[in-house]
């Protein structure tokens, strides 16, 4: 009976916590616009433009090089703190790992800054593949 007694807090607590996400997701619902959908609200936008194919495009990955990169370094970072307030700092093997670690670390960091530029596509190559689009979906159109 004393192990019961003992998770009685945990137990309040998720049924608060249920019972709080029940309220929340009835809440949206019932207060969410209930608008009727037609094709004028569920085409794509693109900012003044007719928009050209469906709204589903491959994304640009060259940008996810940009968040790995942050992640990276946010977790040295976060690794290096720990290394600074930790009472292993004077063992000689600790020392020696922290540095094997920067160095793998700060290798990564100098390969990905290497191949950034050549991993995205520049301006002028931007403007010309949405000219081509343009001209294509022009020419789709005008056939039909």
């Amino acid at each position: 009976m004393r192990l019961f007694i003992d998770f009685v807090p945990l137990l309040l607590w998720m049924g608060l916590v249920t019972a709080l996400v029940i309220v929340m997701l009835l809440a949206s619902w019932v207060l969410r616009p209930h608008v009727l959908q037609n094709s004028e609200k569920t085409s794509t936008y693109e900012c003044g433009e007719e928009p050209l194919g469906p709204a589903r495009i491959s994304f640009p990955y060259s940008y996810i090089i940009y968040t790995v990169l942050f992640l990276v370094v946010d977790v040295m970072g976060a690794f290096m703190w720990l290394y600074a307030v930790s009472a292993l700092r004077t063992s000689v093997f600790v020392v020696w790992q922290v540095v094997v670690f920067a160095a793998v670390i700060m290798a990564a960091v100098m390969f990905v800054l290497k191949i950034l530029p050549k991993a995205q596509m520049t301006g002028p190559e931007v403007v010309a593949l949405y000219e081509a689009a343009k001209e294509q979906a022009t020419g789709l159109h005008s056939e039909g």
